[in-house]
């Protein structure tokens, strides 16, 4: 399994991984909420721009009277991102700046932040420290503005007879995750991760490419199960016991769009319903979405429309 980025993910084809289809240039999209004063307001609204392979180049958010809040520049070439510029006039935004290093395999090994001055506030160091067949070991250090460093490891070894990989996290010496994954040869899949406050994500995955997953917090001694279908949509979430109980099931389309979602409580009285309904352009990409709401308490239950979200897309 190849060791996570700092940021958790390796970098992706963003416009894929937002759904969009074809060689997309740019897109706008603005959300409106229905509003009992003011009917359909404009509420956010937002500028992507992509190179021709996918991968983000700009993005805008804009302000509800068309002003930028902040606006982010990405220097690139594919999936590696050099250089991250964001430039933000509106709080809960910041401007700052990342310029990231890569080794010759193209792994990240450093990350330097800068505040808006040009200042340095932080360094991220990653040293690929043992490269072996079936066993590998990653340290991480941080600098802070003030000097103070923090380090961690991740080593992670498989056993080529069974099979099983682990991974093991630590910061400052001391653990912060024990993940441990079985592969099986039919294709079947069990992994565990246990965290330092005894919290843990259980899940196996089944020979129809179903996966169920159990989540446990060990802060409010809850479970969360999960239920995916072949996709890695999750189609079912329980969590909590007795008034606090909660069902939610979910749909999709054939594009992966989420289509609908309904809570339950316990005794399978609907709680809450929603529905997602799309109109596509000629490429397939959609360029009206709605939400809608409704109410439960009705009968039939009637539909409201709350929030409609318009994309303008141009391509190449």
């Amino acid at each position: 399994m190849p060791f996570l980025t700092k940021q958790g993910v390796t970098y992706a084809q963003e416009a894929v991984a937002v759904g969009l289809k074809g060689q997309v240039q740019a897109v706008f999209t603005e959300e409106f909420r229905s509003t009992a004063v003011a009917g359909n307001e404009s509420y956010d609204s937002t500028f992507d721009v992509y190179d021709r392979d996918g991968y983000e180049l700009e993005f805008f958010r804009y302000k509800p009277d068309g002003a930028v809040s902040v606006h982010t520049v990405y220097a690139r070439k594919g999936s590696q991102i050099f250089r991250t510029q964001v430039t933000a006039t509106a709080a809960p935004f910041q401007s700052y700046s990342e310029q990231n290093l890569f080794d010759a395999q193209r792994r990240l090994i450093e990350t330097d932040t800068y505040d808006t001055n040009g200042v340095l506030v932080s360094r991220f160091r990653g040293d690929f420290a043992e490269q072996q067949p079936n066993s590998s070991l990653y340290r991480r250090t941080e600098t802070q503005v003030d000097g103070s460093e923090t380090t961690s490891e991740t080593r992670e070894s498989t056993d080529p007879q069974t099979g099983i990989t682990r991974q093991i996290d630590t910061k400052e010496g001391k653990l912060e995750a024990d993940w441990t994954i079985q592969r099986n040869k039919d294709g079947t899949e069990q992994d565990k991760i246990i965290y330092a406050d005894g919290s843990y994500n259980a899940r196996e995955r089944r020979a129809d490419g179903t996966t169920v997953e159990d989540r446990y917090a060990a802060t409010t001694k809850e479970h969360t199960y999960q239920t995916s279908d072949s996709h890695g949509h999750p189609i079912e979430i329980v969590q909590g016991t007795g008034p606090n109980y909660l069902r939610c099931t979910y749909s999709f389309d054939r594009d992966s769009r989420p289509t609908g979602q309904i809570n339950y409580d316990e005794s399978g009285r609907i709680l809450g319903k929603s529905t997602i309904e799309y109109r596509d352009d000629s490429r397939g990409n959609w360029v009206e979405r709605k939400l809608i709401e409704w109410d439960t308490d009705s009968e039939p239950m009637q539909p409201k429309i709350v929030v409609t979200t318009l994309r303008t897309i141009n391509y190449y």
